[in-house]
């Protein structure tokens, strides 16, 4: 005699579908990205306030549950396998969404204020951030200030400003490095004036310490150089190339119209990279931490 078996269309028990379930811890989640970021498990131990045994013993069980190698452990440093390199996107979309599902829900996350203290250099990410916050916590009003990063420092030590987004320490400890890029030199689209002798310079104000490398690197190589224009903003000194009066120096991802990467067979000397720092007050708000989680994201 032959049974017919049945599972009604809406079930939703594993066992009558046959289906055995597995579940992505999130707090073991949250340890790999902090592993895969800092690429030890020293550091990431460090920021996670945890044993280091603690975190090798969850990335041990994250293997265990997906099955799969993710990590390359050499005495140096940690390598995401091809397997970790894929989980680590779901990873952070997890996290990701795990915050703004806990955010949605907390009055303190979605409401209020976040004051940012920023410079004139790291005001080229502030789109990027503003728009990426704006989906996270729309209702949380940013009020933004913009000056020297010794200013935006001693704004935060004040208590004045939450966070600072900076591009120097200025000798202050605490801050988080959350971007790194290529300075480079620039000169107007329409004029050579790093062909000039001797050669014109369109620097930041005195104070800046790559406006310092700069001068250090040129005395080095033995070029000689004029300051032409120096101002405290990055407007000024653009508007100074784009006259075509002088050569100076932004990070690549700053250069836009009317503004050229100068080559590298000009005889220039080579250039710093640029840091971006975060500075974040001590116990921070459900705010100022959104804010901040926003940039590790955004930056990661």
């Amino acid at each position: 005699m032959k049974t017919d078996v049945k599972i009604a269309a809406d079930s939703t028990d594993p066992a009558a579908l046959g289906v055995a379930l597995r579940s992505l811890d999130l707090d073991v989640l949250r340890a790999f990205v902090m592993v895969a970021e800092t690429r030890s498990f020293t550091r990431a131990a460090e920021r996670l306030n945890r044993g280091q045994s603690a975190v090798s013993m969850q990335m041990k069980r994250l293997e265990e549950m997906t099955g799969c190698r993710i990590l390359e452990r050499s005495r140096r440093r940690v390598d995401l396998t091809a397997d970790g390199a894929h989980l680590l996107s779901y990873a952070r979309r997890l996290l990701r969404l795990n915050d703004e599902a806990l955010g949605s829900l907390d009055r303190c996350a979605r409401t209020g204020k976040v004051r940012v203290g920023v410079t004139d250099t790291s005001m080229i990410y502030v789109s990027r951030i503003l728009r990426a916050f704006a989906e996270r916590c729309p209702l949380v009003q940013v009020e933004m200030t913009c000056g020297r990063s010794w200013e935006a420092l001693a704004d935060l030590d004040d208590g004045k400003i939450d966070l600072a987004l900076v591009t120097q320490p200025c000798g202050h400890e605490g801050g988080r490095l959350l971007w790194r890029e290529p300075l480079v030199w620039v000169a107007s689209a329409d004029a050579e004036a790093e062909a000039r002798e001797p050669l014109p310079l369109a620097l930041f104000a005195p104070g800046c310490i790559y406006r310092d490398a700069v001068l250090r690197q040129l005395e080095a190589s033995g070029r000689a150089y004029r300051l032409v224009y120096s101002s405290a903003n990055s407007l000024g000194l653009s508007a100074a190339v784009t006259a075509g009066i002088a050569v100076t120096i932004m990070p690549v991802s700053a250069v836009g119209p009317g503004l050229r990467v100068v080559a590298g067979d000009a005889g220039l000397p080579d250039l710093p990279e640029l840091d971006l720092l975060l500075y974040l007050r001590e116990s921070p708000t459900v705010g100022p931490r959104a804010f901040a989680d926003t940039l590790f994201d955004l930056f990661a």
